[in-house]
């Protein structure tokens, strides 16, 4: 060990590659690893579980004194001295993360390392953000005699240990314990404690997880004291016979003595207490004189003792008692656990003798308000959450959790899949075979097992993920079966596809639903997928027919969905004023700072993640080819990328060599060299292009240009100063702009030599004018960091703050343990065969409910007695009565499973299960049209005025619709219909891992279709029918080839009944791309704006939340209705939201309830744009909600999909011909509008 002022020494003037960048150093002075104990001064007080009842425990969590520097070299030198004076510190919360209390810069990536070069074991001197902590504390006058011990849950990346001035030790491994012995570093009184911890470390390789990379102590903190003979370390195994029935329980104890003398005549003690603290069991040994360790190993059979399992955690308290040669007791430890049983036979995961369905979701720690730490109160929300949506397994993505996550996991019953922490992603298949790693890879391999091992909730050990396939690998697996034979190896490797030869249980990763049907009708392992389900914003397509494939094949036993919650982290929303006429909004992210400019103030740039966004305005896909950027820098070095102004693809001024400045348009690229004192130095630069040719000036001098007449390709990207949001995603490898930036502008112009040095320039085209003078605090928002390329951070079915996604209902459904299916409802006996997929539990512990609806109104229903025993099935016949038909209406049968009684999850009488099932259908009447009064029809050549009796219909040729409406004392305007194939992307079509189904549908411009009308044509159809027949084309502004023919019929009855039949033909097939291609639409519909005081939106269909064609099956047939100011986009990035599958009719009403009803022939897909700009914002806080919403009537909609699997071919919307009917009337207040829906037409 080195001491206090060598390492001093070693920290602050000396690089430190001897701690962080040696990978086969991963600790100094600490302990061996073991599980997570405390000892107990008594059996009762052991009982409680609660180490704050011992008086060996000492809590450290906090308020600690902190100071952070820009490296180690820059933090404070003799710090941990116990003479340095840290009053004017700043305080620290312990445990948390020190990016989320103020310091530092917050940075997500996926795949890559945050910083660059990516050179193992090598990592930044310059930018490696350190923190110092200090801390005192007093231990008991009790302790004087016993080994106390200093221990950390968790500290990333790594950090040195000083107590009293004095050198204690160093660790490594951030996602489990660093424990150190400071028995002899203790002094009478106050203590003081000095902790010194970096960003990176060669460890930060092997922790390159998709995740917010956070620093700090971010878990407790606290010590314990040990007598001088204790059990160190102890394992508890159960093992269950033949009948899974009786048990018995065996306990290994490592027992150290660290007295100067042999213990003889010792003993240990074990007994066994049920939940009511009755025992059941009492055993013991005796000790074999103990001069240092010793291990000892007792059995005792349990008669039946209740079993452990995720729907029955039964949980049982272990007390060790550790007792001296006059019967005295020296120590008292107590351990939570449960008897289960594992094992894998016949090619199937077995728990307790039984094949379990692992309904699993990776899950990342994940706070958004503390980063990494997670409160108690946080993992009961996700876990009562995982449990109220038929969760039942968890995959510890991709770390050891907080031992606390596992003790609740224990108690409250999941399935885990414990994974190790290492994961090498950007080097995936070079570091494991580096044998200068392996010690790396096993100590963790060692730390995690250990800790872990007495968990009934740890099913199975992972070997990392996406960390390659190496001989490691092999001795890391033959090391977990030596600690623990008991459990199953996995391995979460892209090469081979989530599996290994030393694997239990085959991991695919992401297979199609077709693709696991094959594989699992040959596997001779269990397949339980690692990762499937991408669930990237709105998502979670076909995932019904994920759990149709599971729950028809054996070997196919679930699998966790990619992820749990999404990643977004509180930021405040700090933005800067626009001074061009157009005063965007332009908010700074990360941590930019504010310092003296060249004149007035100006945004300093850190290179991790700072960079400012203005809102991405239409305006800045510049149509006229002429542009000038220009702005004021201050290189602060080149770290890999100083992009100064850009707009994704479509133009910027950047820095992307150490020695030369680009200026480029649509690929098109411009470059000069930099001039000598580039760096540390402000400059004036300046990209032109005028149509004809580019230039670029540095400091008022034209320094190069070249002819071209490249135009400006438009792109989704916004403006971003200090980053590239097209290039600078979460796949970038390293850092970003390392500089000072000031007075950012924008022209759609090509301004001259003199206007660029003017100082008054003219604003007439000036498109964005920033001068950073001044910021304002504008509230909070959920930020996603790095521009999501692939995967991202909003990859939950729940939202950060743990609000649930639409998503979340159809994982619900999918995996309810409950299946129903209808026998044969039209005989007089009705019957339904029921089949109960839990595992243990019998259906008789819930309250069946069943409900006969007349559309959306119950007409009959009562409760049932339904005993199923688990993984059983069974008939029940549903007592249904007589009923009197109501014409046109639809009747359906409902079975509803709910909870008996209160549970900690939820109340009594929530809904596990359901079925919905088609009863019976009774013919609607028809639309009688003798009923109706006549028509006469006024054509002045611009527009078409039909009348009746009450009733006067305007139709506008060059909008190719109804422009007014008025039937009696109801008025509607502007029914002209938009012909739409377009959404606003959503992520799984954003993405560009997998197909970027978008990006082909914004190059052929399908969002900007020109709509012309090219033949209208009225007529009487009858007296008391009008006809109208317009023929039109819709086609792109980009890609001219991509068009839409149509043909409008109204027929407009005297009663005021308008049935349109709308038949359109896709002119030309979409391009194929040999990468990518897309021969599908995003939907096929028809969009309406709807008058501003139009306020509810009222549908028979399915609801209440969203569905898509592949995720529906979770909302059930209703009448639904929704205030059109409480419909909001539920997603951390604005995408394409509301749609609402198989609806019948809906009303669109207003306050005086009153309004339009739209019918369909065929269910229709019904939905709501309350914005103005959905297409154009990148976050929800730019959102602008609109005076007059738009309503959606889709024929087709494109399903949702998954990243990467695309939309499954049944619910993909085929450029193709297509012919559909609609009904629209308006309704007074006093109609009947579920009647009127009824009628046939």
């Amino acid at each position: 060990l080195c001491s206090a002022s060598t390492f001093a020494q070693l920290i602050n003037d000396l690089p430190l590659d001897h701690f962080i960048e040696k990978p086969s150093l991963v600790q100094e002075g600490q302990e061996p690893a073991h599980v997570p104990l405390v000892p107990f001064a008594t059996r009762e007080s052991a009982l409680t579980h609660r180490w704050a009842e011992s008086p060996y425990y000492l809590d450290l969590n906090g308020v600690w004194k902190f100071k952070f520097a820009e490296n180690p070299t820059a933090a404070p030198k003799d710090f941990y001295l116990t003479s340095y004076n840290v009053a004017g510190w700043a305080d620290i919360e312990v445990p948390g993360t020190w990016q989320m209390q103020g310091w530092d810069h917050n940075v997500y990536r996926n795949i890559p390392m945050p910083f660059g070069p990516y050179d193992p074991p090598r990592v930044p001197d310059a930018i490696n953000p350190t923190g110092c902590y200090v801390r005192t504390f007093s231990v008991p006058e009790s302790w004087r005699d016993r080994h106390v011990y200093l221990h950390f849950d968790g500290v990333k990346s790594a950090h040195w240990v000083w107590l009293n001035g004095q050198y204690v030790g160093f660790d490594k491994g951030s996602m489990t314990a660093g424990e150190f012995d400071i028995t002899n570093h203790l002094r009478p009184g106050e203590n003081r404690l000095a902790v010194q911890v970096v960003r990176w470390s060669d460890g930060s390789y092997l922790e390159d997880q998709d995740m917010w990379r956070f620093s700090g102590i971010y878990r407790r903190v606290y010590l314990f004291a040990q007598p001088p003979v204790y059990i160190r370390d102890f394992c508890v195994t159960t093992d269950l016979d033949t009948a899974y029935q009786h048990a018995t329980v065996q306990v290994e104890a490592f027992i150290n003595n660290k007295s100067e003398q042999a213990a003889k005549g010792w003993s240990m003690r074990a007994a066994v207490y049920d939940e009511s603290r009755y025992e059941i069991a009492s055993f013991s040994t005796a000790i074999p004189e103990l001069r240092s360790d010793a291990r000892v190993i007792v059995r005792h059979p349990v008669h039946d003792p209740n079993k452990w399992s995720a729907e029955k955690p039964n949980m049982y308290s272990l007390i060790l008692e550790l007792i001296d040669d006059n019967n005295t007791v020296r120590q008292v430890l107590e351990e939570r656990f449960g008897f289960r049983e594992i094992e894998i036979r016949d090619a199937q995961l077995l728990i307790n003798g039984v094949a379990v369905k692992i309904k699993g979701t990776n899950r990342h720690e994940h706070e958004p308000f503390s980063g990494r730490t997670q409160s108690v109160d946080r993992i009961m929300q996700d876990f009562r959450l995982l449990k109220q949506l038929n969760f039942n397994s968890i995959r510890t993505s991709h770390y050891p959790n907080d031992p606390l996550f596992y003790d609740l996991a224990d108690e409250f019953g999941f399935y885990v899949c414990d994974e190790v922490n290492a994961e090498c992603h950007y080097g995936e298949d070079y570091l494991a075979g580096q044998p200068e790693w392996a010690p790396a890879f096993m100590d963790r391999t060692e730390r995690f097992v250990q800790r872990d091992k007495n968990h009934p909730s740890v099913i199975m050990w992972s070997m990392g993920n996406e960390c390659g396939l190496a001989d490691i690998h092999w001795q890391m697996a033959d090391r977990c079966r030596e600690i623990d034979p008991t459990r199953p190896i996995y391995h979460q490797s892209n090469q081979p596809d989530g599996d290994a030869p030393f694997a239990d249980i085959c991991g695919t990763r992401y297979p199609s639903p077709a693709f696991l049907d094959m594989q699992a009708d040959t596997s001779q392992r269990p397949i339980i997928m690692g990762e499937y389900s991408h669930n990237m914003g709105n998502g979670l397509g076909h995932f019904d027919e994920y759990w149709e494939v599971i729950y028809r094949n054996r070997t196919a036993q679930g699998g966790y969905i990619w992820d749990w919650a999404d990643q977004g982290l509180s930021f405040d929303l700090i933005t800067t004023p626009d001074a061009s006429p157009h005063e965007h909004q332009v908010v700074l992210h990360g941590r930019p700072r504010i310092v003296p400019g060249k004149r007035g103030k100006a945004l300093q740039f850190s290179g991790i993640d700072d960079f400012v966004e203005v809102y991405n305005d239409p305006l800045f896909n510049i149509k006229t080819n002429h542009l000038t950027l220009a702005c004021r820098v201050h290189p602060r070095g080149f770290i890999g990328s100083n992009s100064f102004i850009t707009k994704g693809p479509s133009y910027g001024l950047e820095q992307n060599a150490p020695d030369s400045l680009t200026f480029y348009i649509s690929g098109t690229e411009l470059s000069v060299l930099l001039p000598r004192d580039w760096d540390d130095k402000w400059h004036d630069i300046a990209g032109v292009a005028d149509g004809a040719e580019m230039t670029i000036y540095i400091d008022g001098k034209k320094y190069k240009s070249m002819q071209t007449s490249t135009a400006i390709q438009r792109s989704r990207h916004p403006v971003t100063i200090g980053k590239n949001h097209q290039r600078h995603h979460e796949q970038w490898p390293g850092f970003i702009s390392n500089a000072i930036i000031d007075d950012v502008e924008i022209w759609n112009a090509a301004l001259t030599p003199d206007e660029l040095k003017a100082e008054g320039r003219p604003s007439a085209h000036c498109l964005l004018s920033l001068h950073f003078d001044e910021t304002k605090n504008e509230g909070t928002f959920f930020s996603y960091g790095a521009t999501p390329q692939g995967s991202g951070t909003m990859d939950g079915i729940v939202n950060a703050d743990r609000s649930l996604q639409p998503e979340a209902y159809q994982a619900k459904k999918s995996q309810q343990p409950v299946h129903v299916r209808p026998l044969n409802l039209r005989r007089r006996i009705k019957k339904v065969v029921v089949d109960n997929r839990f595992h243990f539990t019998n259906l008789n512990e819930l309250t069946t409910e069943w409900a006969l609806y007349e559309d959306f109104v119950q007409v009959q229903g009562d409760t049932i007695h339904c005993d199923v025993p688990p993984q059983t099935s069974d008939t029940l016949i549903i007592p249904v009565g007589g009923i009197d038909l109501l014409v046109g209406a639809r009747y359906r049968l409902v079975l509803s499973f709910k909870t008996r009684t209160p549970s900690w999850w939820a109340d009594a009488g929530y809904e596990v299960a359901f079925a919905e099932m088609d009863y019976y259908q009774v013919a609607a009447k028809n639309l009688n049209r003798d009923q109706c009064g006549p028509v006469s029809i006024a054509d002045d050549g611009e527009k078409i005025t039909l009348s009746s009796y009450h009733l006067s219909y305007t139709f506008d040729k060059k909008a190719g619709g109804f422009t007014h409406l008025e039937k009696e004392e109801v008025e509607w305007s502007d029914m002209a219909p938009s012909f739409n194939v377009w959404r606003t992307p959503i992520m799984n079509e954003w993405s560009e891992w997998g197909v970027k189904e978008s990006g082909v549908w914004y190059e052929l411009g399908l969002d900007s279709l020109d709509f012309t009308v090219l033949s209208v044509d009225a007529s009487l159809n009858f007296e008391n029918e009008a006809k109208i027949v317009l023929q039109a084309e819709s086609k792109s502004k980009i890609y001219p080839a991509a068009s839409f023919l149509h043909t409008f019929t109204y027929f407009v009855l005297g009663c005021g009944d308008i049935i349109l039949e709308h038949s359109v033909y896709c002119r030309a097939q979409l391009p194929g791309y040999p990468d990518r291609d897309v021969a599908w639409l995003p939907k096929l519909g028809l969009q309406f704006r709807l008058p501003e005081d139009a306020q509810q939106i009222v549908w028979y269909g399915r609801g209440p939340w969203e569905t898509y064609p592949d995720r529906k099956s979770a909302a059930k047939m209703g009448l639904y209705t929704t205030n059109l100011d409480e419909i909001v986009m539920p997603y951390i990035i604005p995408q394409d939201f509301d749609n609402r599958c198989d609806v019948n009719w809906t009303f669109v009403r207003r306050a005086d309830r009153s309004g339009l009803l739209i019918v369909a022939e065929e269910p229709m897909n019904v939905s709501i744009d309350p914005y103005e700009n959905l297409d154009a914002a990148w976050y929800p806080f730019q959102l602008q909600r609109a005076k007059r919403a738009k309503l959606n009537i889709d024929h087709r909609v494109t399903g949702v999909g998954g990243t990467p699997i695309q939309v499954q071919a049944p619910y993909r919307t085929y450029p193709d011909a297509y012919s559909y009917r609609l009904r629209f009337r308006l309704v007074s207040g006093t109609d009947d509008v579920a009647g009127l829906a009824k009628i046939k037409f």
